[in-house]
């Protein structure tokens, strides 16, 4: 390579870096990160859901199948999104970060469903059917909402699939815990 060709392909690189540091400088690519951002704004306006960080609430839950107490303080669904999720091991406790969450955005961010027909967990579907009934309650009150429930501070939520009588059905109601005060900023 001659020496001309060389002063010549150094002098295109600085210019494009000069071209680059200009462009940047400019705020263009500042000017594509708030598009985003405003775009996601709207996106999460559409859905509901406020920014991360517009609340912050706690909710004692307990899910029932069948008798049998899900176990959410497993590490598979612990801190499984931003906006709502279980930490620190406890599986009692729902903690929000935005306002307008619904039980049924929860069972979504760990990868499970949830309406007023069914209960999707660890894969298998558990339905209405003659002998056994998906039931939702709040603060010990049977509610309808199920999926689309926004979730309230200090709410006690009881998700029971299966044939209980009124009686397990209380002992269900009498397990959640009372744990939401602790980590809640009005408890």
């Amino acid at each position: 390579m001659r020496k001309k060709d060389l002063v010549l392909y150094i002098i295109l690189f600085v210019l494009v870096i000069l071209f680059l540091w200009q462009w940047l400088s400019k705020g263009v690519l500042a000017n594509q990160l708030n598009k985003i951002q405003n775009y996601n704004n709207q996106l999460q306006l559409l859905s509901g859901i406020g920014q991360l960080g517009s609340a912050h609430l706690h909710a004692d839950v307990k899910v029932y199948i069948n008798g049998q107490s899900i176990d959410f303080s497993q590490r598979k669904y612990q801190l499984a999104s931003s906006f709502i999720h279980f930490e620190e091991g406890v599986g009692d406790v729902i903690h929000t970060h935005a306002t307008g969450l619904t039980i049924g955005y929860m069972f979504k961010s760990l990868g499970m469903d949830f309406n007023n027909n069914c209960i999707v967990f660890e894969k298998e579907n558990y339905c209405n059917d003659n002998d056994r009934k998906l039931k939702f309650y709040v603060n010990g009150q049977l509610n309808n909402e199920f999926y689309s429930y926004v979730i309230k501070d200090l709410n006690k939520i009881l998700i029971s699939y299966g044939n209980e009588d009124e009686s397990e059905i209380q002992k269900q109601l009498d397990s959640i815990t009372n744990l939401a005060p602790k980590y809640s900023l009005q408890g």
